[in-house]
């Protein structure tokens, strides 16, 4: 696998598996599966101009990637959300999501490089 990047919390992802159960994998199957979507409709969001819909996506995605160890995710997230909830802002909204993004591709592949999950 060689060095972690630091896009993945293996403390948190190896926490949550439980020895990968099967209920774990579902779920985080539905997670991989879903975070694009969920990004998509961010990036949709702030095309609109809609604060309200990109801090949401922001924050429920935030939590997810938490969830999972997807600190790569988590980070940019936190910050839409706050720059969203707090300031009313989508000035970084684009540069955030692409980051999120990239990083999630990211993360998805040193996750199946280093575990058969």
């Amino acid at each position: 696998m060689g060095e972690p990047s630091g896009l993945v919390d293996w403390e948190q992802l190896d926490m949550v598996t439980f020895g990968y159960a099967p209920e774990f994998v579902e779920i985080y199957r539905e997670f991989l599966e879903q975070t694009p979507h969920m990004l998509d409709a961010m990036e949709e969001a702030r095309q609109r101009g809609d604060v309200a819909a990109v801090s949401k996506c922001a924050h429920k995605l935030k939590g997810s990637a938490l969830n999972f160890g997807f600190a790569g995710v988590s980070a940019p997230m936190t910050a839409l959300e706050r720059e969203t909830k707090d300031q009313g802002v989508l000035d970084r909204a684009e540069e955030r999501i692409r980051l999120a993004r990239a990083n999630f591709e990211a993360g998805r592949a040193e996750v199946f490089a280093a575990r058969a999950i």
